[in-house]
């Protein structure tokens, strides 16, 4: 199953580091999610999405190739964020098709007033998140 990426995994070198390797051009591409918005989590500097009937959202949609990729993502998005299966629309599509998108934990993740993004976070917190990563080896365990 395809997953969708919205947040930090849209920038090529988190999810670089967080999957071992740069996935190639058939397997990771533009694609977006009706229907949800995307708020900074409260406290983080990283997004949630929520429900908005009107919105979408822009992302990345990553089909897995190697062995350990789903465990991996897993592990990265940590015990904040549970995968439910929704419909995204790969750019140039017709349709739409199912992938996994990670959604806050009921209660885990309460959403910030401020809406997330990317352009903000990488001008302003990508070095130190990235700095981050690499501190914990580039896999880390859970929270971000």
């Amino acid at each position: 199953m395809d997953y969708f990426f919205y947040g930090t995994l849209c920038d090529p070198d988190v999810h670089r580091l967080i999957l071992g390797y740069r996935p190639g051009p058939r397997q990771i591409r533009p694609a977006s999610l009706a229907g949800f918005r995307r708020k900074v989590a409260r406290g983080r500097s990283y997004p949630l999405l929520i429900r908005a009937p009107a919105g979408r959202v822009q992302g990345l949609l990553f089909t897995p190739h190697r062995r350990g990729d789903a465990e991996r993502l897993a592990a990265y998005e940590g015990p904040e964020y549970v995968t439910r299966r929704l419909w995204v629309r790969p750019r140039g599509a017709d349709g739409c098709q199912p992938a996994q998108v990670f959604l806050p934990a009921s209660g885990m993740l309460p959403a910030g007033l401020a809406d997330w993004h990317p352009q903000i976070w990488r001008r302003r917190e990508k070095a130190a998140f990235v700095l981050s990563l690499h501190r914990q080896g580039s896999m880390p365990c859970a929270n971000r």
